[in-house]
C-alpha cells in the first residue's frame, strides 16, 4: 500500500513539474527579447507585468510586420511604424478566424484588458520620457478602400554635431550613389559589428531610450529585413560593448506613406482587411545652440576634436529600431534606403 502511494505521489510530481516546464516554454513562445523589471529603480520597473506581457506582444508582432512587408512588391521603399500604436487597431478588422488566431498566438483572454494595457503602457513611456512626442490616428475617410492610419513620432538627439550639416555620399545599391545631408555626432555608443553588419546604439531623448542602427554589409536591405528576427535583435543587444565613437548618420527625419500588411499569424491570413494605409512621419528634433553653451567640457565637443576617435559613416541602406534601454521594448522599427 506504501509502495503503491509512493508510486502516485511520484507519477503526481512528474505531472505537475511537466505542467510547469509546459507552461514555461509557453511563455517563452513570444516576446523573447524583452527584460522584465530586475534593477530596482531602473525605468523598466514602472511597468506592470501586464504591461510587460503587452510589450511582449508589441515586439513579436513587430518582426512579424517587417518580414512581410517586402513580399508582396518588387519595389525597395522606406518606412517606420510603431507596432503599439497600430496593436489596438487591428481589432477593428472584422475577421473572426483571424482575432481568434491572434488571441491564441499571444495569449490574449480579454481583447478590452489589452486595449487598456497599450494605454496604460503608452502612459508610461512617456513619463519615462516626456521628452518622446508619439501619436497614432485612425483617418476619418470613409472612401478610402483600407483603413488609414497617421503616425508621428518625434524625438530630441541631443547631440552638438546636429548643429552642423555636412553634403557626404550614400549608396542606396551598391551601383548607385548620391549626395545627402548627414551629421557627425559623438559619445558614448553601443559597437557591435560581425561578419553580416554593423550594429550601433545611440542614447536619444534623455537617455532612457536609444536608436539601435543596423546596417547589414551587402545591399541587399529586403532580404536583410525579411529574414530578421526577435532573437537576431537580442543577440546584437547582448553583444553590444560601449565605446566613445564618432558617427556620421544621414537625416533621419522624413515622412512615408505605405501599405502595412497585417502578418499572418499561425498559418492565419486576414480575409476582409488585409492591410493598412500607414503615413509615418518620424522627426529628430535637434538640439540649440544654447544647450552646449554652459559646459565647455562635453564630451561631444571632446571627441569632435580628437582624431584617434573610432568614427562609423552610415553610407548604406540600414534598420533602426528605438528601443527602451532597460526593457528592450521597441517604439519604432523602419528601413532608410536612401531615396
Amino acid at each position: 500500500m506504501k509502495r503503491r502511494t509512493s508510486i502516485l505521489t511520484i507519477l503526481l510530481l512528474t505531472a505537475l513539474l511537466q505542467f510547469s516546464c509546459n507552461k514555461s516554454t509557453k511563455e517563452q513562445d513570444f516576446g523573447v527579447s524583452i527584460s522584465a523589471p530586475k534593477l530596482i529603480g531602473t525605468p523598466a520597473e514602472k511597468f506592470t507585468p501586464e504591461e510587460i506581457q503587452t510589450l511582449r506582444i508589441s515586439n513579436s508582432l513587430s518582426f512579424l510586420f517587417l518580414n512581410q512587408i517586402y513580399n508582396s512588391t518588387d519595389s525597395l521603399f522606406p518606412f517606420s511604424f510603431s507596432t503599439l500604436g497600430v496593436l489596438s487597431y487591428i481589432y477593428n478588422v472584422s475577421d473572426t478566424n483571424y482575432i481568434a488566431a491572434l488571441k491564441q498566438q499571444f495569449s490574449i483572454k480579454d481583447s478590452s484588458t489589452l486595449m487598456q494595457n497599450i494605454t496604460n503602457t503608452l502612459s508610461i513611456i512617456s513619463e519615462i520620457d516626456s521628452t518622446i512626442k508619439k501619436s497614432t490616428t485612425l483617418s476619418s475617410d470613409k472612401t478610402s478602400p483600407i483603413p488609414a492610419l497617421t503616425q508621428e513620432l518625434q524625438i530630441p538627439i541631443p547631440y552638438e554635431g546636429m548643429l552642423k550639416s555636412k553634403q557626404l555620399t550614400f549608396s542606396p545599391t551598391d551601383s548607385t550613389q548620391r549626395k545627402m545631408t548627414f551629421y557627425q555626432i559623438a559619445g558614448t555608443f553601443g559597437l557591435s559589428q560581425n561578419e553580416t553588419a554593423l550594429c550601433l546604439d545611440v542614447p536619444l531623448g534623455n537617455g532612457n531610450y536609444s536608436l539601435l542602427i543596423i546596417e547589414p554589409k551587402d545591399w541587399d536591405i529586403k532580404t536583410f529585413a525579411s529574414n530578421f528576427t526577435e532573437t537576431k535583435y537580442i543577440e546584437i543587444i547582448e553583444s553590444l560593448t560601449f565605446q566613445n565613437l564618432k558617427v556620421s548618420l544621414p537625416e533621419l527625419s522624413l515622412a512615408s506613406s505605405f501599405a502595412l500588411p497585417l502578418p499572418s499569424i499561425s498559418g492565419q491570413t486576414p480575409q476582409s482587411v488585409k492591410s493598412f494605409l500607414l503615413t509615418s512621419k518620424l522627426t529628430l528634433q535637434k538640439p540649440t545652440r544654447a544647450s552646449f553653451a554652459v559646459d565647455k567640457t562635453d564630451i561631444d565637443t571632446k571627441l569632435q576634436a580628437n582624431s584617434k576617435t573610432e568614427h562609423h559613416h552610415i553610407n548604406k541602406p540600414f534598420l533602426y529600431i528605438l528601443r527602451g534601454k532597460s526593457s528592450n521594448s521597441i517604439l519604432l522599427l523602419g528601413i532608410f534606403t536612401g531615396r
